[in-house]
């Protein structure tokens, strides 16, 4: 299949970030690409936040924070906190970066886990980053100096914005100038050659051709799923929640409330989303029909908005809209010559902000294979690029997942279903950490030869193998451990002076925890950061 034509169609944020990122990526290349849209289809618009990993996207493009970021009342985000997933009253913090391959390893920690009892459950992200602390005082810096360990401004700050302002930003700014080819009109069927092969797309005022065609029209999947057949299939068994109600509303305090970070609060039947925009806070209650009707929901919502005396009024003034949550996948993100990117491929609840992940993510690897076929892609290119493609979206799928199946609330009949329930792929991501060695009974022996190899004093001195991940992070806020407090004192009863490495080493740890948290406190606070760096005039 000689690719030299591509012709998106759909827009908002899914397309437009589609199209700005090929027309970048292939500048020098002799490809002509067009988009197609609806004027008269409202964009989904809950997909306000991001991880850090959109930074290579926006690299990409070639954009500065300076640039986009007023167009789409953006603000920065240092980390995703979860607040009553455990348990009520209960938080975790979820903070972008961390210290990777150094002596801080999973196992100094786990060590001192296990021997310390002061350690709360927070602890680990603490140890492993300090970017932790930016996220819990709400303050910001670019960190030129380096006195936050291990910070890096561009990659470990992630956003908050209106997706639908971006998309429009990329259409203005980067597409069209670019020379995208941009056009008007409702998509009502296609035309395909022998093969099944699309030839065209048919709008009710006129016919649109391409080499290849990207599907980005959403949850109805026109293209993908409708006209090639790539068959939806749900990830319910996995994720419960079928429904969500939107809204924005106003600032009360925009200093206190303007925090760096997204936070997500389980309450009865699902959980609240909070993204603090710069005009305003985008909001949402994500929750499951089987356990709630809509106009019930609704009232749990407006009570969570109301929760403290000083937000009552704009709580009952909020506009809300339903949404109906279709996450799942469709078998194939690629068909002969169709490319589903965005909600038209795959979606998983927003829990961990992985919608706009996975399209910027998609773009790049659909990119990468065509540039790098040399334009010509085959049936094996295609298979490839659905396996990866599907692979990423399952873990999404299983790392949300791992959200409720950890947790231990029973207090409802919804949390009761969530807790109780067995999740078939996570348990093996559960042991990965549990087990980092094997410490099962009947494998002692090989436990100690590996902590023989890796004594603490050499750990104190080279490089450390074992990395933290998402999943680590997320393990330990809900109070899981790689090594229980019985194997720290069978280890112990082995090997006396560790008890006292461990000792030295967590004093040693809260004396540069508490240096850390008075240096954090002298830090603009992220709305006095904004103001410096992005919003100059206040506005």
């Amino acid at each position: 299949m000689k690719i030299k034509s591509i012709l998106i169609v759909g827009g908002g944020s899914s397309g437009w970030m589609t199209a700005s990122f090929m027309s970048k990526f292939f500048a020098e290349d002799d490809i002509k690409i067009s988009l197609v849209e609806s004027d008269s289809v409202p964009t989904v618009g809950v997909g306000e936040s991001t991880i850090g990993s959109i930074n290579n996207y926006f690299q990409l493009l070639g954009l500065e924070d300076e640039e986009w970021m007023p167009y789409c009342n953006g603000t920065y985000k240092n980390s995703i906190r979860f607040t009553d997933f455990k348990e009520i009253g209960h938080e975790i913090e979820y903070p972008f970066g961390g210290n990777y391959n150094l002596q801080d390893g999973i196992m100094t920690w786990g060590k001192i886990a296990a021997a310390v009892d002061e350690l709360d459950h927070n602890s680990f992200t603490e140890f492993h980053n300090e970017n932790t602390y930016l996220a819990r005082f709400n303050r910001c810096t670019k960190n030129e100096k380096g006195y936050i360990d291990g910070f890096n401004f561009k990659h470990e700050t992630a956003y908050h914005f209106n997706a639908g302002q971006l998309g429009q930003f990329l259409k203005e700014k980067i597409c069209i100038p670019s020379g995208v080819e941009h056009h008007y009109d409702d998509i009502v069927g296609t035309e395909k050659d022998e093969d099944g092969y699309v030839t065209s797309v048919v709008g009710k005022s006129g016919k649109y051709s391409a080499d290849l065609y990207v599907d980005c029209t959403g949850f109805k999947s026109v293209l993908l799923e409708q006209e090639m057949g790539s068959k939806f299939l749900s990830y319910k068994p996995w994720l419960s929640n079928d429904s969500a109600l939107a809204t924005h509303i106003p600032y009360v305090d925009k200093e206190t409330e303007i925090r760096n970070e997204t936070n997500c609060t389980a309450i009865e039947n699902g959980w609240v989303w909070n993204i603090p925009l710069w005009n305003e806070i985008g909001t949402g209650y994500v929750y499951s029909s089987d356990f709630v009707d809509d106009e019930t929901a609704e009232k749990e919502f407006r009570k969570h908005l109301a929760r403290d005396p000083r937000f009552e009024k704009r709580a009952k003034e909020a506009e809300v809209r339903k949404i109906n949550i279709r996450h799942g996948i469709r078998e194939n993100g690629w068909v002969k010559n169709v490319v589903g990117i965005g909600l038209s491929y795959a979606f998983v609840e927003p829990l961990e902000s992985t919608s706009l992940v996975s399209t910027h993510s998609i773009v790049l690897r659909l990119c990468d294979i065509i540039k790098d076929r040399n334009f010509n892609c085959n049936q094996y290119d295609i298979d490839c690029h659905n396996y990866a493609s599907r692979n990423e979206m399952d873990g999404f799928r299983d790392f949300v997942a791992m959200h409720y199946a950890m947790g231990t609330r029973e207090d409802t009949p919804y949390w009761k279903f969530q807790t109780r329930r067995k999740l078939v792929g996570l348990a093996h991501e559960v042991e990965d950490f549990k087990n980092i060695y094997d410490v099962s009974v009947n494998n002692m022996v090989a436990f100690k030869d590996a902590f023989e190899a890796c004594a603490f004093g050499a750990m104190m001195n080279k490089r450390w193998t074992i990395q933290t991940t998402g999943w680590n992070y997320i393990q330990a806020g809900f109070g899981y451990k790689p090594l229980t407090k019985h194997f720290m004192k069978i280890l112990v009863e082995d090997h006396p002076e560790v008890l006292d490495e461990v000792k030295e080493i967590f004093n040693q740890w809260i004396k540069h925890r508490e240096e850390v948290i008075e240096y954090v406190k002298t830090l603009p606070s992220h709305h006095e950061f904004l103001k410096e760096h992005i919003y100059k005039n206040g506005n």
